[in-house]
């Protein structure tokens, strides 16, 4: 069941509303907050809510697409960089400071919520990453073998041990980002 999209204007507003309401309560409390705080946040009726969104997982995939697409945007923005070694880094340092306040991306990504919803957002991300990638090895920067499969399954690890953690500090985010992508460098 897709989410469904509104046509009349104010319909299209209150959807507006309700994904900002969403990424802002889901990025404080994580995708554990309720829809009820979320329609409270929004200033809109829990009805509201799911009339754009039959279930709580439309609503936390709309937040988490939008999340990917922002990342996917970085990293083609990067693929220009003359060092794509360096702009690896920037972007998962870029991504660990994010992840570090913003609890939706990661809590949504190890819970593997709604991936049927996620899946054209996640492949459209990770192939801008791999490009990325396939420039930093045709640099001699970073392992043939490695592949977009092995970031993510580091990355995911390292943000569900902080989450567990409850490590809010940037500076560590950052640390562990960095090791983790130093585990595919030559």
């Amino acid at each position: 069941m897709e989410a469904a999209t509104p046509r009349r204007a104010d319909a299209v507003r209150n959807r507006e509303r309700v994904v900002a309401a969403a990424a802002a309560v889901f990025a404080e409390r994580g995708i554990e907050a309720s829809v009820p705080d979320v329609a409270l946040r929004a200033g809109v009726g829990k009805a509201t809510v799911y009339r754009s969104f039959p279930t709580k997982e439309h609503l936390i995939a709309a937040v988490v697409t939008k999340r990917m697409e922002e990342f996917e945007k970085r990293a083609q923005a990067l693929l220009g960089a003359p060092d794509a070694w360096a702009a690896l880094e920037d972007l998962m340092a870029e991504s660990a400071v994010k992840q570090c306040v913003d609890r939706t991306l990661s809590g949504a990504l190890t819970a593997d919520v709604a991936p049927e919803l996620l899946m054209a957002a996640r492949t459209r991300m990770w192939a801008a990453v791999e490009a990325l990638m396939d420039r930093a090895k045709a640099e001699g920067r970073m392992r043939e073998d490695a592949t977009t499969a092995d970031l993510r399954v580091l990355w995911l690890g390292v943000t569900r041990v902080l989450r567990a953690d409850g490590v809010t500090d940037a500076t560590e985010w950052r640390r562990y980002a960095a090791l983790a992508l130093r585990s595919l460098h030559v």
